[in-house]
């Protein structure tokens, strides 16, 4: 297969996944909020549409992780030591997100003041995420303004 029939099947591939991600989201959007009775979002979660939505999402989380692990070991037989360098830094990020995990915040349901309660622990995980991303994006933005310092010192 020549490279640009392939290109044109990937692109072909990208409408069609982002076309069913745009149905799959206005379905979600079109769906009650959380200030409706608990009976009409609960009919809501267990109807098709919510599952249509769930399951395009975790089938793209799971095909995507499926990729990933393919690229890894592609990328690790030929680039050895810049895919080792990747690695590295998502076992960095694991970490830290481990770290504020066991770190643990104070913030609970009540403290949210959410109409539908969560368990602590679903908080707890998800403050971990935004503070593992918001270090990430804060060592991103450093390392941004830091190293044309530091190269022009060189």
């Amino acid at each position: 297969m020549n490279e640009q029939k392939f290109n044109l099947y990937l692109t072909i591939l990208k409408i069609t996944l982002v076309g069913i991600g745009v149905i799959s989201s206005l379905l979600l959007i079109g769906g009650p909020n959380v200030n409706q009775d608990l009976q009409v979002v609960e009919a809501f979660r267990d109807g098709a549409k919510m599952g249509v939505a769930i399951n395009y999402t975790i089938g793209i989380i799971l095909s995507g992780v499926g990729l990933i692990f393919l690229f890894f070991f592609v990328q690790l037989a030929t680039q050895t030591k810049k895919t080792l360098m990747s690695i590295i830094g998502l076992v960095i990020a694991l970490v830290v997100y481990l770290i504020f995990s066991a770190a643990g915040t104070s913030d609970t349901s009540a403290t949210l003041q959410l109409k539908n309660a969560v368990s602590d622990g679903t908080v707890a995980t998800t403050t971990a995420g935004l503070y593992t991303v918001g270090l990430a994006i804060f060592v991103g933005i450093a390392a941004i303004v830091v190293m044309p310092i530091i190269n022009r010192f060189k």
